[in-house]
């Protein structure tokens, strides 16, 4: 193994021991989602008002848990978490309507998105789930149209969002839209990722495969916690929602997906490319979304 997969390897190795020590934390379990059902949820299923700004944080927490579940069982079962990937997908999408929900409402609580928050449309790519990708891309888009620090805030040169505006360049590819946003960066400006953005709609899939090889090597070159970092954001690390969104947009145009080795996509089985997920029923979210519909009157149920 020479140096440059040595080094990938530890990496994987410190982010697998970083998720096993998280999920075991009893009180991370309580702060996220325990403490988020009972003092948030119920009292609001109660009586339709309590804590009604604050439902869509309980939502994301409760994300955020299945997540961490989804990764324990990835690293210690070694098999795919199909059901805790996908109740993470779904809160997390449910969290982005209900807040935009609240900020649409005469009630607002406050809350604002920023632009790293689009990569969550890769992970409803990654999911399979093309209309969740297609309504939060447009809950998005239409954040940023009306928050003064939205799109284009934050110029490239400044601070790079290299996840996000790759998110935006895989959406725009899979809508076929022409569309320049202020401050988009040139697709040259992506570094390890340039290349899969070029071959995404490739007529050759070795072509393709290269590409995958490159983006999961930058990937991997990229985790860390400081600003300048690819992909700094944890949530990722170990689940590649760029790599696994532009293999669906791939398929969904009906070009062939290569297999590829790389110490990413084995480190865990959130690494390897699934056939679309089932999008899951819940118990608290079917009886919690109606009522936030009811109450503030801009959350649209239908997706």
């Amino acid at each position: 193994m020479n140096s440059f997969f040595r080094k990938i390897e530890n990496v994987l190795g410190n982010e697998r021991k970083n998720a096993r020590a998280w999920i075991s934390d009893s009180f991370n379990k309580e702060l996220l989602y325990d403490d988020s059902v009972s003092s948030l949820i119920k009292p609001f299923l109660a009586d339709g008002e309590s804590q009604k700004k604050l439902i869509p944080g309980g939502l994301r927490h409760i994300s955020s848990w299945y997540l961490r579940l989804a990764e324990d069982k990835s690293l210690n079962n070694t098999t795919y978490p199909d059901e805790e990937l996908a109740l993470s997908g779904i809160y997390k999408f449910w969290y982005y309507e209900t807040a935009h929900a609240i900020m649409e409402s005469d009630d607002p609580a406050g809350y604002r998105f920023s632009m790293r928050e689009f990569t969550n449309v890769s992970t409803m790519l990654s999911l399979g789930w093309m209309n969740h990708a297609d309504r939060l891309a447009a809950t998005m888009f239409d954040r940023w149209d009306v928050q003064e620090d939205g799109n284009g805030s934050i110029s490239w040169e400044s601070l790079p969002q290299y996840l996000p505006w790759l998110s935006v360049k895989l959406y725009k590819a899979w809508r076929g839209s022409d569309e320049v946003f202020d401050f988009e960066p040139r697709d040259e400006q992506f570094e390890g990722f340039y290349p899969l953005l070029k071959a995404i709609f490739d007529p050759s899939a070795s072509t393709f495969g290269e590409a995958l090889i490159e983006a999961a090597d930058f990937h991997v070159m990229g985790i860390g916690m400081d600003d300048y970092d690819p992909v700094r954001d944890e949530d990722y690390w170990l689940f590649p929602v760029e790599i696994l969104a532009a293999c669906r947009i791939r398929q969904q145009r009906g070009l062939d997906l290569p297999y590829v080795e790389h110490p990413l996509f084995d480190a865990t089985p959130l690494g390897r490319y699934h056939s679309p997920l089932p999008v899951p029923r819940d118990d608290i979210l079917e009886k919690v979304l109606p009522l936030y519909a009811k109450v503030t009157g801009k959350l649209d149920l239908q997706v």
